[in-house]
């Protein structure tokens, strides 16, 4: 209990904090808040309420799938080993798309500069609410065949890791963030959290 238990607290954290670097995640609202010349205060609040909304689809999805994987552990013996199974094949599927330069992006927000707030707000955190993170929403599903408190205790490290990381690059880049390579970092996220994934199901297929 104690190996999976932190071998899905560490890829939980892992992915997150990767997710929340990747500026299609935050750069919408950095982008808005120059159009519209938000100022740093609102520009950062919105973010942050973005952030909750892609993390709360999430959580909702992964709780239903950690209800799911509880269930099913308590009606097939062995389903633990079908979670692991699932866990790794999505990681290979993200390897694949990586592979063959396939990758998730959020569609760009285009808004017209007289919406009022409440309308672009509300647009934004419908976009990033609808553009869950299948990764960790996978890694529920294994959360689950260990109990309801650890699937918990995941969805508030995702929920804390990819709010405040979200929040803390998007006050970075109107602070004068220097520039990366962020096309490199979303080209290889897939890769990344594939590996993160397969490792994972090993892991977890091994402990048992």
């Amino acid at each position: 209990m104690i190996v999976e238990s932190l071998e899905l607290f560490v890829s939980v954290l892992a992915i997150s904090i990767l997710h929340a670097i990747l500026p299609n995640h935050w750069l919408p609202v950095v982008a808005l808040s120059k159009q519209l010349k938000w100022d740093a205060r609102k520009t950062t609040g919105i973010t942050m309420l973005a952030a909750f909304a892609h993390s709360f689809s999430t959580v909702i999805i992964g709780i239903l799938l950690a209800i799911g994987g509880m269930t099913l552990e308590g009606i097939l013996p062995y389903f633990k080993y079908v979670a692991a199974a699932i866990l790794i094949s999505l990681g290979i599927l993200f390897v694949w798309r990586h592979q063959h330069h396939m990758h998730f992006h959020l569609k760009p927000i285009s808004l017209d500069k007289k919406s009022s707030l409440s309308v672009i707000v509300g647009s934004l955190l419908l976009a990033m609410f609808l553009s869950p993170c299948l990764e960790v929403g996978a890694l529920f599903l294994v959360a689950g065949t260990e109990g309801m408190a650890l699937t918990f205790v995941i969805a508030g490290i995702y929920t804390l890791t990819s709010v405040a990381g979200m929040t803390l690059f998007a006050w970075l880049a109107l602070h004068g963030l220097k520039k990366m390579d962020w096309h490199k970092l979303e080209h290889n996220s897939g890769l990344v959290s594939g590996i993160i994934l397969i490792l994972t199901g090993l892991i977890f297929v091994f402990s048992h």
